[in-house]
């Protein structure tokens, strides 16, 4: 049994994807693009620069992946690890799909739930496919660039994207909270992210924290003039304030969609994918409803 994305996407993520994929042709365009071009420049390019993790290369970071990826329902991808001093970890691919987490980040996340976290998070990123949506975003901007259009045309596109970026990591993060039945262990690698290693960090009031986030929102409603200046602070970000983030994660998981999720999971009553159309079903049904086939 497996999450299905459908359980955990945000309603603003799903919406921009739904968009993108009306785009007539870059489907197909970005799919061939991937598979004959950046997936094979990045194979080659990690393969000889990272180190590949696997049962017996650093299996302490290597098993974090395999339940990850059998709980979401994937082919498992590559995973490496970087040397590079900034906490970062990173999904790209998409017919072959590659995870990295930087040297930066294991010195910062020292706990295991909190690295699960961090690996969940990125199992949720190919899960929704944002790579290759975040690919098609691209294409649009560069596509945009070759054939001469006008910065000034090309920019809403930019930020466009950088706007749904934004929510697909609160996709993400929602996948880690399901994947570990709370909400602790991301919030605890977002804190890490925000103020250094655990020695820093360990006792830091996560309420207080994610005050800080009612707060920002607080400034913002004060005038047109501060929700401008902070609109202006985040709309060349790719990734949410993580004050925000705590804030966006934590009142999702207080709702009783998130709790019914969990529930269900504990109870082997989340979805399950049809061997015949690949459809999400529940695993009680006898019969699939998008293509009738029996449910083994």
């Amino acid at each position: 049994m497996r999450i299905s994305y459908n359980d955990f996407i945000h309603p603003q993520d799903d919406a921009a994807r739904r968009q993108l994929e009306a785009v007539p042709g870059f489907d197909t365009v970005t799919k061939c693009y991937l598979k004959f071009g950046v997936e094979k420049f990045i194979h080659g390019y990690f393969m000889a620069n990272y180190i590949r993790l696997s049962q017996t290369q650093l299996p302490e970071i290597y098993g974090l992946l395999p339940p990850v990826v059998e709980k979401f329902g994937l082919s498992e991808p590559e995973f490496y690890l970087q040397m590079n001093p900034t906490p970062n970890a990173y999904t790209m691919g998409d017919s072959q799909c590659f995870i990295v987490l930087t040297s930066g980040l294991l010195e910062h996340i020292t706990d295991r739930k909190e690295l699960e976290a961090v690996i969940a998070h990125e199992c949720g990123h190919i899960a929704c496919r944002h790579v290759f949506y975040r690919t098609m975003a691209s294409l649009l901007t560069m596509v945009g660039s070759a054939i001469g259009i006008p910065s000034a045309l090309a920019a809403p596109i930019e930020l466009a994207f950088n706007y749904w970026s934004r929510r697909s990591e609160l996709s993400a993060d929602r996948a880690a909270a399901v994947y570990l039945g709370d909400p602790k262990s991301m919030v605890g690698s977002l804190l890490r992210l925000s103020g250094g290693p655990s020695q820093f960090t360990a006792n830091i009031n996560i309420a207080e924290y994610a005050d800080q986030a009612k707060a920002y929102y607080a400034l913002q409603s004060e005038s047109k003039w501060h929700k401008l200046l902070q609109t202006c602070a985040v709309m060349n970000r790719s990734h949410p304030f993580s004050a925000v983030r705590i804030q966006e994660l934590q009142n999702w998981c207080d709702t009783d969609k998130y709790k019914t999720l969990c529930k269900n999971w504990q109870e082997g009553l989340c979805m399950v994918r049809c061997k015949k159309c690949g459809g999400d079903v529940f695993p009680r049904d006898r019969f699939c409803c998008h293509c009738g086939a029996p449910i083994e």
